[in-house]
């Protein structure tokens, strides 16, 4: 076998170093960054399934939870606000700035546009308080059965500003593709780990004209309210978002 040329072998080098510069550049290229926004239309339902439980038996109002069957149900939301890491940092204000009947269809029926990109720890957070016409933060009504079988009343409501955060799974949004985010508020979840003789034991009440209580857990000011407390807190599951593409 002849032995390889000095020139030769210079000629395998070069060639060698030149591949490996092209790759590395070709690595090296920045990636294209994703344009154009993509639509969320969001609206607001409420969830008031498993209202409907029985609780006949004094015995059993000690430790059932107190079961209600809502009749109306408003939310006075100022704003919601998103903030997500990903391709594009996400730092969104939306202002609503109404009252919500969260029976009606459609509550809180809006859109907003957002850049496209991949979006990781989702939040978002809803500011709700009493709005400028005296319209409260929240105000829930219903009915519930005693622990005697008689029909009683309930108000959970407060004049007081608070906010609810809510966990988003992580979204991918694509120019101009659609997304509908859809906040949930379950009625049930305001008096988890109320009974029905806690309530009726340690709640404030009114005897209307129909001879029916009427028990209220309302804030408007600074007294303490039995039960308000464990509300506020029960809020951060009464609300919940999610977003579908489609």
């Amino acid at each position: 076998m002849k032995p390889i040329s000095l020139f030769t072998k210079r000629y395998y080098i070069i060639t060698l170093l030149a591949l490996v510069i092209l790759s590395c550049t070709k690595n090296n290229e920045p990636q294209k960054a994703i344009t154009g926004s993509g639509k969320i239309t969001y609206v607001a339902t409420a969830n008031t399934s498993g209202t409907k439980l029985k609780t006949n038996a004094v015995s059993d109002s000690t430790v059932k939870p107190i079961a209600v069957n809502w009749s109306s149900a408003t939310v006075w939301v100022e704003k919601i606000e998103l903030v997500a890491q990903g391709s594009n940092p996400l730092d969104s204000i939306i202002t609503v700035g109404k009252k919500l009947n969260i029976f009606g269809t459609d509550a809180l029926a809006g859109a907003i546009q957002l850049p496209a990109g991949s979006y990781q720890d989702v939040k978002v957070t809803m500011f709700c308080r009493k709005s400028p016409n005296s319209d409260y933060a929240f105000d829930f009504r219903g009915t519930f059965t005693n622990s005697s079988g008689r029909v009683d009343s309930i108000m959970i409501g407060s004049s007081y500003p608070f906010e609810a955060n809510l966990a988003v799974s992580n979204i991918v949004i694509g120019p101009s593709d659609n997304y509908k985010a859809t906040f949930n508020f379950n009625l049930n979840n305001t008096i988890t780990g109320f009974t029905n003789w806690a309530i009726q034991s340690s709640a404030r009440f009114y005897i209307g004209a129909d001879n029916k209580k009427t028990y209220v857990i309302w804030k408007g000011g600074s007294a303490d309210e039995p039960f308000y407390n464990e509300v506020i807190q029960n809020w951060q599951t009464v609300a919940s978002v999610v977003i579908t593409k489609g």
